[in-house]
């Protein structure tokens, strides 16, 4: 996905969730562990809402994070959803996910 691979096993799920470092936002909590390789990750459970609702929240996730790919440094990135992240606008979204990635230092 435009220069970021995805995390695919178990292993690396739980590496990054215990060793990363981690930062609560209005709609997403973010999960952070520096590397020399570019890696992301959205996951939104059951309590967000049903299946169309998770879908909307993932799609919103990735786009607002891909609008912000080059601003970031390299590492592994969890985005998790939510829940009431369908009640929040776009652009509010995408300034949280800014400015929880400045929190956790790894804007460039």
């Amino acid at each position: 996905m435009k220069n970021f691979l995805s995390i695919n096993s178990l292993g690396e799920f739980a590496a990054i969730y215990k060793d990363g470092k981690k930062w609560h936002c209005e709609g997403v909590i973010i999960f952070y562990i520096p590397s020399l390789e570019k890696k992301f990750a959205v996951v939104a459970s059951k309590k967000v809402g049903k299946a169309v609702v998770r879908n909307r929240a993932k799609r919103l996730l990735r786009s607002a994070f891909f609008q912000l790919r080059n601003q970031v440094e390299n590492g592994k990135y969890i985005l998790v959803a939510k829940t009431g992240i369908d009640e929040i606008s776009f652009s509010k979204l995408e300034k949280n996910l800014k400015w929880g990635f400045k929190k956790i230092g790894c804007i460039k």
